[in-house]
């Protein structure tokens, strides 16, 4: 719903979806003794110790103005940080409970109407906030040019809206092609972070190298995350990357209380470095169930499905599928079975990588993203152009692997359908098939069946296809998350590889989205799979699919201990991180 405009704004403000009520219990006894100078030095020095409440007072004030210049990021950061400190269920229970003329609540449902298609209501939002004087106005109508192919004209209205003193129209000027969450540029942040302290997030992030490997500077990412920290914007992720920075030998100039404060707020426990063991955990599948449930909810879904698999041995950890019936759920098994070969990105890629005839790098004209009777799911907004045939893979092209099983196929159409059926433990129209495909790429090219655990290790097939084409799309894969259209199942602990697609049923308005994936992406231990289906869009694989694979991610990480096992940098990595992002959009792939 209202996340559309979070992923319209990209980077700035990172969705948390932890959970961290017990620092609310602790908190006031350091709080109390605090001088009052003033309310708002107050609250700020409440949210460095993790008071999440304080978050909520502060974005109050950022919404009204109360203490403060009035500011639609100040308040969307303040929210965040309180969903991030465990205080509300969700950002848009904060959104939900706003004033219905309320202008900020205007500038997200304008944003949210229009994604959705409804043109008139948006506009009609937008009228509003003009008339309300809000220079936010600028940078909506700014949005609505760029999603209508005028690039021009929507730069020209958010830099309108950015001399009016919208920091939201300022944030966005500092994401060349913000649509797609491009690389931020950097020299224009630092220059704004001083009047928007969130942005020093966003600057450490980028040092830290979350956005690629160009700007990779530890010592800045941590001047960076102190200075959010000095000014009560900094959330778990860079408390936690500050608390991993000391320990291992960085300078800062932290006190005792200081880094006290830090771990509270990172809510920090170091853990031992112990082997994975796997079984069958009934625990597992009741937290994994209980997250799909949520999500389902939330998403409006009538199926959903997640699979868990030990990727060297084949063993299912997790199998949990279910059928939403009003408020209640009830297990069933996933009986999909017209499969469309074209739309499984993967086995694809890897099927054009073995022809010989195409290479990562080679391009395919897409041009507006229709051609025979095959749409990209951004057609409406021009189609991708030409692209690259990994960048087909990460951002689910079906034009251009149309086009490019074509080239090198021509006539022999029932080759490529054999060697696709071949990938996919010779069932193509089996739904285990796609996820005994995905483990092969996890593993190396080893196929090992999929089984529960205690019937032993079958393998099938030592070599599905040449070493190094599996390695290419163990790459594409990676590169899926970090460049594609699935940035959402990333972790700040470890690397995870996925790709996924969102189809509409033959004969039906249902739309099923999958999601494949596994971590870490360097040296695999999990392969998982997420399936949801719901009745019309919105409906994307990555919005939707993604929150549950990284809740599941997190559960095995801390069901297992596993999270400092596959922390980043543990082990060399077996592909090159990019040097940007792209957000994942509701929209139908």
């Amino acid at each position: 719903m209202k996340k559309n405009l979070l992923a319209i704004v990209a980077m700035t403000l990172a969705m948390f979806s932890c959970s961290d009520q017990q620092l609310m219990d602790d908190v006031q006894d350091h709080v109390q003794p605090l001088v009052q100078v003033n309310e708002i030095e107050a609250l700020k020095e409440r949210v460095k110790w993790g008071d999440g409440q304080a978050c909520l007072e502060l974005a109050d004030r950022y919404r009204t103005g109360n203490g403060v210049k009035k500011d639609f990021i100040g308040m969307l950061n303040m929210v965040s940080l309180a969903d991030d400190f465990g205080s509300i269920s969700s950002m848009e229970a904060y959104l939900d409970t706003l004033p219905e003329k309320n202008d900020f609540k205007l500038v997200i449902e304008a944003v949210d109407k229009y994604e959705k298609g409804q043109i008139e209501e948006a506009l009609a939002m937008a009228e509003e906030l003009d008339m309300q004087g809000m220079p936010d106005f600028y940078s909506v109508q700014g949005i609505f040019a760029v999603e209508r192919g005028d690039t021009l004209e929507g730069q020209r209205l958010i830099e309108m809206g950015a001399e009016r003193g919208s920091s939201f129209a300022e944030l966005l000027l500092c994401i060349p092609n913000w649509r797609d969450c491009s690389s931020p540029d950097i020299p224009k942040l630092a220059a704004l972070a001083d009047r928007i302290p969130f942005v020093y997030t966003i600057l450490a992030d980028a040092y830290r190298g979350r956005y690629g490997k160009d700007v990779v500077n530890a010592e800045l990412a941590a001047h960076y995350y102190l200075k959010a920290d000095e000014n009560a914007t900094l959330g778990k992720s860079g408390a936690r990357w500050l608390i991993h920075y000391h320990e291992d030998g960085g300078q800062l100039p932290l006190s005792d209380v200081d880094i006290q404060r830090l771990r509270k707020l990172a809510d920090w426990e170091p853990v031992e470095e112990p082997e994975p063991t796997t079984y069958n955990d009934e625990v597992l599948e009741d937290a994994v169930s209980q997250v799909l449930q949520d999500k389902m909810t939330e998403c409006a879904c009538e199926f959903g499905a997640v699979y868990v698999v030990e990727t060297s041995t084949g063993h299912l950890v997790a199998d949990v599928s279910l059928l939403r019936n009003g408020s209640s759920f009830v297990p069933c098994k996933d009986t999909y079975s017209e499969e469309q070969p074209l739309m499984l990105g993967a086995p694809v890629y890897l099927a054009l990588l073995s022809t010989g005839q195409f290479s990562p790098d080679d391009t395919i004209d897409t041009e507006y993203g229709v051609y025979k009777d095959v749409r990209d799911h951004n057609w409406h907004r021009g189609g991708y152009g030409v692209i690259s045939l990994e960048q087909a893979l990460g951002h689910s092209s079906q034009v251009a692997f149309t086009k490019a099983r074509e080239m090198a196929f021509g006539n022999r159409q029932n080759e490529f359908y054999d060697r696709i059926s071949t990938y996919l433990s010779g069932d193509p129209n089996y739904v285990m098939g796609v996820l005994a495909f995905y483990n092969v790429v996890a593993n190396g090219g080893k196929m090992v069946q999929l089984t529960k655990k205690g019937y032993g290790v079958t393998v099938l097939d030592e070599q599905i296809a040449a070493p190094e084409h599996i390695e290419t799309l163990q790459k594409g894969l990676r590169n899926a998350v970090t460049k594609g259209l699935f940035c959402r199942v990333d972790r700040d602990y470890t690397d995870v590889a996925a790709c996924g697609r969102t189809f509409q049923i033959v004969d039906s308005s249902d739309r099923r989205m999958e999601l494949y994936g596994y971590f870490p992406a360097d040296s695999p231990l999990y392969t998982i799979m997420v399936t949801l289906e719901k009745d019309g869009l919105p409906a994307s694989a990555g919005a939707m699919c993604g929150p549950v694979m990284t809740s599941t991610i997190d559960l095995l990480a801390d069901s297992y201990g596993l999270r400092s096992l596959v922390a980043r940098g543990r082990n060399t990595a077996s592909v090159e991180e990019p040097n940007g992002t792209v957000a994942d959009t509701i929209a139908i792939q």
